[in-house]
This record gives C-alpha cells, structure tokens and sequence, in this order.
C-alpha cells in the first residue's frame, strides 16, 4: 500500500514474490511482518530510507528496516522496533509518513 505520492516511485521496485531477507526475522516471533510488496517509506534514519515491514501482533507498534539504496531487494534488511531506535540511535530519525 502506498500512502503517499511521493513513496509510489518507491514502491514501484517492489514485485510480488521479490525475497527481501530480513536476516533477523527469527528474534521477531510476535511480529506480523508485511509482504515484501507492501514495505512503506516513512522516513529517514542517518541518510537512510525508512521503511515500515511490520507490526508487533499485541500493540500494533510499529517495525521498521532502514534501506540505503531505491532497491532494497538487493540488500540484507534488519528489522527494529521503532521506538527502541529512536531511544539509541545517535542519529537523527525523521518519521514522515507513519499513520
């Protein structure tokens, strides 16, 4: 789902079936995690793009991989909950477009 004008560029170099290894999906058991084809854009994370790729089952919180490149199939993804990367980071996190 694209929720925004600008994320449809995006969004775009996803295709159904496309493998995007989230290489620490095992520690992430109470985790709902999209399709690769429904990854959002919602922000920047130290110059890198942030995308949305799941949701906690009890709360909804939301967790989110950062991807340096418009390809991000061609990248190993690590998934974070949120709002534990926005406690220790030392890098500026901008949320754009998380509903």
């Amino acid at each position: 789902m694209v929720r925004e004008k600008g994320d449809r560029h995006f969004a775009s170099v996803f295709h159904k079936g496309d493998k995007m290894p989230i290489k620490n999906r095992a520690f992430f058991t109470d985790v709902e995690f999209f399709p690769d084809y429904n990854f959002q854009l919602i922000g920047e994370c130290a110059g890198k793009k942030l995308l949305l790729i799941g949701r906690t089952k009890a709360y909804g919180d939301p967790i989110v991989a950062t991807s340096q490149t418009d390809k991000p199939s061609h990248e190993d993804l690590y998934a974070s909950d949120l709002y534990e990367l926005m406690k220790i980071s030392q890098e500026q996190i901008k949320v754009t477009g998380l509903s």
